[in-house]
């Protein structure tokens, strides 16, 4: 064989281990990056991370490399300045630490979740970032602060661990997320557990009613009649829990605001007719009206319903008693107007 011959040959086994040798780190590189992600391994990784060292403490750790699996319906709890979602939560098997990679130990869990800010009440300004409402991790009674400096936490968890919830106190009401199970507490603000079904509805629908009282009455024409007209307006609708610091009895209610009014023709004068309307859901269910604005001088008129109805009509019109102003009793009789209103 010649000398060129041989030379060739080393070559290429030079080039051959070098080769191997680039293979060999990107495989241990691949498998140090599942470890810090806290993902699941390939079976060629598995005998390598089965030596890393078990956690040695329970509780609640940053994971900023954690990557847990994104949720498709956020679980979000809102409050009325600022809300909390969880958008990511799997279990995992490893997690990074200051102290390096480790493993869950023998019967515990690692659960990796991700939070993010969510929907609020506030009107004007935007909702305050999530730590503001400063969450809590409650593992069976145990309760701790989550860590600064991220939004991606694993949750150590010992053997047996039955409860593992994220909660939070604002504006008197407690909420909590359960991180094992879909579930809701039951304090839980309803209307917030989803962005959005607080704005503002536009609807400016217009009509016109026929009112006839039992005895004549003069209107600010000075006309004297027992036939008068209106022009009614329903200007827009909207939900609301916190609202003019009142809240409606309980977390599963919500206030509609149904912005009705009505004033004479040819007048400007507007009329708040909370005695003449009311809701009616699909059950047949008939709510009263009340006023929403604290200014006695100003009526908005709203509903206290449960914050699930998606269909409701608004019923104006039918029969009352009123005073005139000169303190005669009469009986009004306003013509009947159903107004079909979709919440959702």
């Amino acid at each position: 064989m010649e000398l060129a011959d041989l030379l060739e040959r080393e070559r290429l086994r030079v080039v051959g281990i070098l080769v191997g040798g680039f293979i060999a780190l990107e495989v241990v590189a691949y498998g140090l990056a599942q470890v810090l992600v806290g993902g699941n391994p390939s079976p060629g990784t598995e005998a390598f991370v089965s030596r890393l060292e078990p956690i040695n403490s329970y509780g609640v750790v940053l994971a900023p490399q954690a990557d847990p699996t994104k949720l498709s319906t956020p679980r979000g709890m809102g409050s009325a300045h600022a809300g909390i979602a969880v958008v990511a939560l799997s279990e995992v098997d490893f997690v990074d630490t200051k102290d390096g990679a480790r493993r869950a130990a023998e019967g515990s869990t690692l659960l990796a979740f991700k939070v993010a800010n969510w929907a609020c009440e506030n009107t004007g300004t935007p909702c305050a970032s999530w730590r503001s409402l400063h969450p809590q991790v409650v593992v069976d009674g145990s309760t701790e602060d989550l860590p600064s400096g991220g939004d991606t936490f694993v949750a150590v968890l010992p053997p047996g661990t039955n409860d593992v919830e994220l909660t939070i106190d604002a504006d008197g009401y407690k909420q909590s997320q359960s991180l094992l199970e879909n579930l809701p507490g039951e304090s839980n603000i309803k209307i917030l557990a989803q962005k959005g079904l607080e704005k503002q509805k536009t609807l400016n629908q217009t009509f016109q009613l026929t009112e006839h009282t039992s005895i004549p009455l003069q209107d600010a024409t000075g006309q004297v009649s027992d036939v008068m007209l209106r022009d009614f307006t329903v200007a827009y609708l909207q939900r609301r829990f916190f609202f003019n610091g009142a809240t409606p009895s309980n977390p599963r209610q919500v206030f509609l605001i149904v912005n009705t009014y009505y004033s004479y023709p040819g007048q400007t004068q507007q009329y708040v007719p909370l005695d003449e309307v009311q809701l009616v859901d699909q059950n047949g269910i008939h709510y009263k009206a009340r006023d929403l604005d604290p200014n006695p001088a100003v009526a908005l008129m709203g509903f206290q319903i449960p914050a699930d109805l998606l269909k409701v009509d608004v019923v104006i019109g039918g029969v009352t008693q009123k005073t005139s102003t000169t303190g005669l009793p009469y009986t009004s009789t306003l013509e009947v107007k159903k107004v079909p209103l979709t919440l959702g």
